[in-house]
């Protein structure tokens, strides 16, 4: 097992941004391993599945790849391998056929709802140490760098570079 180390890395600013990096990707790690062990579910099929549930059950690839901060491509892929698991149905829009639906199935939310418990158990994990306080704290800190991800994203997007505010 790895061993966590610490670094004193100069600037706090850099310290926070490596450590957030490095708990992200854990938590990751974390998740995906814990998600198979359980479920035989990628966390990302486990999250598509759930924003589909959110959404009425059908929304594009396009929608999942934003939702998700995934490539297009990438969900294209991942559609195709839900599709043969039977968890997703993929159809051309009856009024517009350029669009794809892409429609959870029976079969999709049943594996969602056998899912969450091990989700649960993910979150009190990964959250055990964290008062309710803390954590409303936290996801409006985490909603500000996801913001600020963004914002940058799309500038790269467009071709001009985000100065830093």
């Amino acid at each position: 097992m790895a061993r966590l180390i610490d670094i004193d890395h100069g600037e706090s600013i850099l310290r926070i941004f490596i450590l957030f990096t490095q708990t992200a990707r854990a938590v990751l790690k974390y998740t995906d391993a814990h998600f198979y062990n359980e479920t035989r579910l990628s966390t990302i099929k486990f999250i598509v599945l759930q924003v589909l549930a959110s959404n009425n059950g059908v929304m594009t690839p396009s929608d999942i790849a934003e939702w998700t901060q995934t490539e297009r491509h990438n969900i294209t892929a991942l559609v195709k391998r839900m599709r043969r698991d039977g968890l997703v149905t993929a159809e051309r829009n009856s009024s517009d056929k350029r669009v794809v639906n892409i429609t959870l199935t029976n079969k999709g939310r049943e594996v969602l709802s056998r899912a969450m418990p091990a989700a649960k158990e993910i979150v009190s994990q990964v959250m055990l140490s964290i008062p309710e306080g803390d954590a409303a704290l936290l996801e409006k800190q985490l909603s500000v760098l996801r913001e600020n991800a963004h914002h940058a994203l799309e500038g790269f997007a467009h071709g001009s570079r985000v100065q830093p505010g």
